[in-house]
């Protein structure tokens, strides 16, 4: 869903009150497509509130996600370096006092003007112009000057790209176009909402039908009509009205008509007079400001609740800074009301846009990762021919003795022989027969040594295979581990550290492998070149979680196969339980038993960690199995986090995150 005209109305309405000569300190950029700006705002008069606050402003232009709001959060970051828009902001913004929030009557744009002073001694002050436009992919942040020559945009529009107007710096700002209509084939301005009258919509109604029932010029004799849909009153509200997106339509038309997609057909001239009534009453809200921030929830109950939802999670459907009557008798749904349409937006949209963000990081590995796990497939079907072919050694053998001892028999030049297998009977009379293909370029004795040929390469094939399939097997499993512990990663620190796993691994350029005797080498050198024990130091795989379970219980969670390794043989002791997802990759989870008997209701509980903190995320139900850590040990060839375990319990539950913090 996306943020119309109206709802950044109720936004700018709100910032200034929330942002009235607020300062601004600091400018970062969360993601590529978005802008956050913290001001502190001084303490509202009358509000019988206490000093100042500080508030993010978060501007986004993501092409799904476009939206302006103050978030209750501090954004985190994706990249540590701001790029050269933020610097450009930070040089002529940090500092500046915010005078003014202005938005155009029905377009999606907010301005932002902010000031400083040209000098500490001066009085004379500087305006700058900071334009937000939600226009989904066109959506942009657009910095001027008091003059509004363009200094610096979030994104650049060249003349190829948009030869209306191009946004670049020292340029003038142009505005967006102006909302335009087709009516009785002319363009024309649309219609403004709050005063529009009911024989203006019946007129556009008309010429709309009118439209639709109009031939197509073809090649063929007989005239055809448009393949078009039975066109709706909210769609002739969005094609002629300023701002009235297709939600704020719906609404007027379910006001009228009591559902939201009536037909133009049939329509009458009291229909007319009560749907203008109803564009009125919400066309005000701009004039009025009586907001009524409402979000629209989908819930699941009984058989349709899944791991998606749970009672204390819903989906957002829909939002709108006034009452949406049209989802009031929607069954599954929940409306809920709140004193902010900043809070709304901030709920509506949370970690949406960071989501976003982190799959682009995650995907390069993915893709290297992916990569990978194909080649170790198919080469589990070659291994798996080798190993189906090595049946065929003792034949190969068989034919080629028969060879030798029917040598007289078999003439070159024949591509069959059907010889006598006398090494199956006793007597030569009662010997069956062999029939098989040959090369009619060799000989009796050529044939024969090529047949031991392929027999002693199946024979030392069979000696090799078992350890290449048990190395192809472990590679897989490693593989699948490094892309469960990429799903896992919900920061870029986090990322990081996959990466760097998988570069050590050899999968990826970038940490070179050293070799072995140099690697001991480097690493056995201390303070002064002294000497130190060990094995090379491995790269790290960052903290371990550490959570509390309801009953007190200490919860150790490893999110990557480092992590795995740490708290499951250097934090846990032998009476600890350990906890893993069954048959899929995920983290290794540790209940602290600390002397104590570990109740049911905490195994539990760590069981739908481990469910969580996996591959089977997302899922109904998952089965979770569970065993003493002394029952745990390393995998035969296998990396870090790689482990086989004996003993133990399985139990199924829902993947959920609910633990206390610890």
């Amino acid at each position: 869903m996306h943020v119309d005209a109206i709802t950044l109305a109720a936004v700018a309405d709100e910032w200034r009150t929330l942002l009235a000569n607020a300062r601004i300190d600091t400018i970062i950029q969360p993601t590529e497509h978005a802008i956050a700006i913290q001001c502190y705002a001084p303490a509202i008069q009358d509000s019988g509130a206490g000093g100042g606050q500080n508030r993010w402003l978060y501007l986004s232009t993501h092409p799904q996600l476009a939206r302006a709001h103050i978030t209750a959060r501090k954004p985190t970051r994706i990249q540590s370096e701001p790029p050269p828009f933020v610097m450009l902001l930070r040089k002529y913004l940090e500092g500046a006092r915010i005078e003014a929030i202005q938005q155009p009557r029905w377009e999606r744009v907010i301005e932002l003007i902010a000031s400083h002073r040209i000098s500490p001694e001066s009085q004379e002050r500087s305006l700058y112009h900071l334009i937000i436009e939600i226009m989904g992919r066109l959506s942009n942040v657009i910095f001027c000057d008091e003059h509004n020559m363009i200094l610096g945009s979030l994104k650049r529009v060249g003349a190829e790209i948009n030869r209306y107007r191009t946004i670049t710096a020292n340029i003038q700002y142009v505005p967006p176009p102006a909302q335009q209509r087709t009516f009785a084939g002319q363009t024309l301005p649309k219609l403004e909402p709050a005063t529009v009258s009911a024989a203006e919509l019946a007129l556009c109604a008309r010429d709309q039908l009118e439209q639709v029932e109009q031939p197509v010029p073809t090649t063929v004799t007989k005239p055809r009509k448009r393949t078009v849909g039975e066109p709706t009153l909210w769609q002739l509200l969005t094609h002629h009205l300023l701002g009235f997106s297709p939600l704020i339509a719906r609404e007027a038309v379910y006001r009228t008509t009591g559902k939201t997609e009536s037909s133009l057909a049939g329509t009458t001239a009291e229909l007319w007079d009560e749907l203008a009534w109803n564009v009125h009453e919400l066309a005000v809200l701009f004039d009025n400001h009586h907001w009524q921030p409402q979000l629209v929830e989908r819930i699941a109950t009984g058989e349709n609740q899944s791991a998606i939802f749970s009672a204390t999670q819903a989906a957002p459907l829909a939002f709108a800074p006034y009452v949406l009557e049209q989802y009031q008798d929607v069954s599954g749904v929940r409306i809920r009301q709140l004193p902010s349409i900043n809070i709304l937006l901030d709920d509506f949209y949370a970690r949406s846009e960071w989501r976003d963000a982190m799959e682009g990081v995650r995907n390069p590995i993915r893709k290297v990762l992916q990569t990978q796990r194909d080649r170790c497939k198919r080469k589990v079907d070659l291994l798996q021919q080798e190993l189906t072919a090595l049946g065929e050694a003792a034949q190969y053998r068989l034919q080629a003795e028969l060879l030798l001892a029917h040598q007289n028999q078999v003439q070159q030049g024949l591509s069959s022989v059907t010889l006598q297998n006398f090494f199956e009977s006793e007597s030569q009379e009662n010997a069956p027969t062999l029939t098989f293909s040959i090369d009619p370029r060799f000989d009796a004795v050529g044939n024969a040594n090529r047949l031991f040929t392929k027999y002693h390469k199946l024979r030392r094939a069979a000696a090799l295979l078992p350890s290449q399939i048990e190395q192809n097997a472990t590679e897989l499993a490693t593989i699948d581990q490094l892309l469960a512990d990429l799903m896992l990663a919900d920061t870029p620190a986090e990322v990081a550290l996959v990466k760097a796993e998988v570069q050590a691994a050899g999968y990826m350029r970038g940490a070179q492998k050293l070799p072995e005797k140099k690697a001991q080498k480097t690493a056995r050198k201390g303070k002064g070149g002294k000497p130190l024990k060990g094995k090379p130091v491995p790269p790290g795989g960052g903290a371990p979680l550490h959570l509390q379970s309801r009953d007190g219980f200490t919860v150790l969670i490893g999110k990557n196969s480092r992590q795995n390794e740490e708290v499951t043989f250097h934090q846990a002791t032998a009476n600890d339980i350990w906890l893993h997802a069954r048959g899929v990759p995920g983290a290794h989870v540790i209940i602290k038993a600390a002397g104590r008997e570990i109740p049911r209701s905490t195994i539990e509980q760590a069981a739908s960690l481990a469910a969580y903190y996996s591959q089977a995320r997302g899922t109904t139900t998952a089965p979770v199995d569970y065993t003493l850590q002394r029952y745990v040990r390393h995998m035969k060839g296998g990396g870090p986090g790689m482990v086989i375990y004996e003993k133990e319990r399985t139990l199924y539950t829902a993947p959920e995150f609910s633990p206390l913090p610890g």
